[in-house]
C-alpha cells in the first residue's frame, strides 16, 4: 500500500508539474549519501516519508451494509492514516532548486484531493468505490509541519528548505462479513372476543 502511495505521488508530479523523469529524478530514500551532497550530478526531487500516524479527527465507527441476494455484506469504515513526507530539491544551482521547489508548491496546492488519473495500485482499484474516501493532501500546514531545525538535525544534515506534504489515506484492515437481512414482513391476525376488546380499549 505504501509503495502505491509513493507511485501515486510520483505520477502526480510527473503529470501535473510536469516532470521529465529522464532529466529530473524522483526518489524516496533518506536524502543523505555521497551522491547527494553537496552537488548531485542529476537534479533530484526527494520525498522522504518521515511519519505515519492515525488521523483521530476522522476516526469513525460507522458500518455499511450492501445487499447480496438474501444476505448482506457489512463493511466497517476504513481507518484514516496520515502519511507525512518532506519534499526537497537537490541541484548544483540553488536558483534551480528554488525555482523547482516553487513549481512543486503551486502544483501540490492545486490538488487538495488527488485526481483519479494519477492513482496507482490499490488506490486505482478503489477509485469508483463510494465507500472508500478519496486521498486528501495537505501542504505545509503549520500544525502539521515539523520544526525544520529539529528535523534536519535528527538526520545529521544541514538545514534545507523543503515542503511538508501530508496525504490522508483510507486504510481498510477489516474483512467484510456476511450478515442476514430482513427480507419479508409477517403480519399475524388474531381473533379477539368482544369482552377482551372492550377491556383493552376501555
Amino acid at each position: 500500500m505504501i509503495q502505491d502511495l509513493d507511485e501515486t505521488i510520483k505520477e502526480l508530479l510527473t503529470q501535473k508539474v510536469p516532470i521529465d523523469n529522464t532529466q529530473i529524478e524522483i526518489r524516496f530514500e533518506m536524502p543523505f549519501d555521497k551522491d547527494w551532497e553537496p552537488k548531485p550530478q542529476t537534479p533530484k526531487i526527494n520525498l522522504f516519508l518521515y511519519d505515519i500516524r492515525e488521523n483521530h479527527e476522522l476516526r469513525s465507527n460507522e458500518r455499511f451494509v450492501t445487499r447480496n441476494g438474501a444476505m448482506g455484506i457489512e463493511t466497517k469504515d476504513p481507518v484514516r492514516m496520515d502519511f507525512s513526507y518532506m519534499i526537497t530539491v537537490w541541484s548544483r544551482d540553488v536558483n534551480d532548486e528554488h525555482r523547482l521547489l516553487g513549481t512543486l508548491l503551486k502544483t501540490l496546492l492545486r490538488y487538495p484531493i488527488l485526481p483519479h488519473e494519477v492513482l496507482k495500485g490499490e488506490f486505482e482499484l478503489n477509485k469508483d468505490n463510494p465507500l472508500v474516501p478519496p486521498l486528501r493532501a495537505w501542504v505545509t500546514q503549520p500544525e502539521r509541519t515539523p520544526n525544520g531545525w529539529e528535523f534536519w538535525t535528527a538526520l545529521e544534515g544541514r538545514l534545507k528548505a523543503g515542503l511538508s506534504y501530508m496525504v490522508t489515506v483510507p486504510v481498510q484492515p477489516f474483512t467484510p462479513i456476511d450478515v442476514p437481512l430482513v427480507t419479508e414482513k409477517i403480519i399475524t391476525w388474531k381473533k379477539v372476543d368482544q369482552k377482551d376488546w372492550n377491556k383493552n380499549v376501555g
